[in-house]
């Protein structure tokens, strides 16, 4: 997979990444309705396949609340043609990483010295990569561990990512600027916790804990002694991601006891914690050689207000 030297971080960076993404779908128009009156039958596949590699390419290369919002759409099949689902998904675990010399610079900027003096071995290609950070393989005293880095400048442009993408959502959605307003806030404050690495460790420490006596559920183990505020430590989860997984045809018996299991999690969470591993994409879920039902990331917990939570199951 390419890898990225640079995230563009400045508002004018970014924005002026948007208005040339703008023009290329526009220019993807063009070229769609010029065939069009040579061919009334041509179709918009090509047109819908040409804008999402566009889209894709530009919101993979900003990274951040730009490609978060990419994987949000992907997980809803009712929202975008599959030409953007199928590039969107993507972003889940498979976005271009960073390289490895920006990776050693947050290592130094946020712990202090490179990974090279922290663990055994650490790998230098990033084995996922999502819209957030990405992740590398290490070892350390005999342990296999996942280490989590989180891509330069993210936090700081989450506001102004979501503001230039306001407009995009309030078209696509139609809804009203009340609605919008409430729903641009909650995926801001949102994302903005799922930037707080060490808030990721502790939520992640404590659900794990909470959830640990549920049967088929495994989570990894996290070292915050290792970890800081743009890198998290945990163990490493062997297996397939849900998505793979279920593309080797698993038995039905199995299917039920994955999907079991994960309907345990989050009843569990929702009745008994009142809070919710709110992040629920397939690259989030690892099923184990064992069968087990593997939860990872934690960044993206929503706490459910006592006020909500009667009103709403009494209905």
């Amino acid at each position: 997979m390419k890898e990225q030297a640079r995230i563009p971080t400045s508002k004018v960076e970014r924005a002026s990444r948007f208005i040339r993404t703008g023009a290329k779908v526009g220019g993807n128009y063009i070229k769609h309705y010029s065939k069009k009156l040579l061919n009334p039958d041509h179709t918009r596949d090509e047109l819908d396949a040409d804008n999402a590699e566009d889209i894709y390419e530009s919101l993979s290369e900003l990274k951040g609340s730009a490609l978060k919002v990419a994987q949000m759409l992907s997980m809803d099949k009712n929202v975008l043609p599959t030409a953007y689902q199928d590039k969107f998904s993507l972003s889940q675990y498979s976005a271009p990483p960073l390289s490895y010399p920006l990776v050693v610079k947050t290592f130094q900027t946020y712990l202090g010295k490179g990974p090279d003096k922290i663990f055994d071995s650490f790998s230098k290609n990033a084995v996922n990569a999502a819209s957030i950070g990405q992740v590398h393989q290490a070892e350390l005293d005999g342990k296999k561990l996942a280490v989590k880095i989180q891509y330069p400048g993210v936090s700081d442009s989450i506001s102004s990512d979501l503001r230039m993408v306001r407009p995009i959502a309030a078209q696509m959605f139609n809804i009203s600027k009340k609605e919008l307003d409430l729903f641009m806030g909650e995926v801001e404050s949102k994302l903005l916790e799922e930037t707080d690495y060490k808030l990721e460790v502790r939520r992640s420490m404590e659900l794990s804990e909470h959830c640990s006596h549920l049967e088929h559920v495994v989570f990894p183990q996290y070292y915050p002694e290792l970890s800081g505020d743009r890198i998290i430590v945990m163990d490493w989860l062997d297996g397939l991601h849900l998505k793979d997984w279920l593309a080797q045809n698993p038995s039905q018996e199995e299917r039920d006891k994955v999907g079991q299991a994960l309907w345990n999690f989050y009843d569990y969470q929702m009745h008994t914690l009142k809070q919710v591993h709110a992040d629920p994409h397939p690259g989030n879920f690892i099923i184990t050689p064992a069968g087990e039902l593997g939860i990872i990331d934690f960044g993206c917990v929503k706490v459910i207000p006592e006020k909500f939570y009667q009103p709403y199951f009494k209905l």
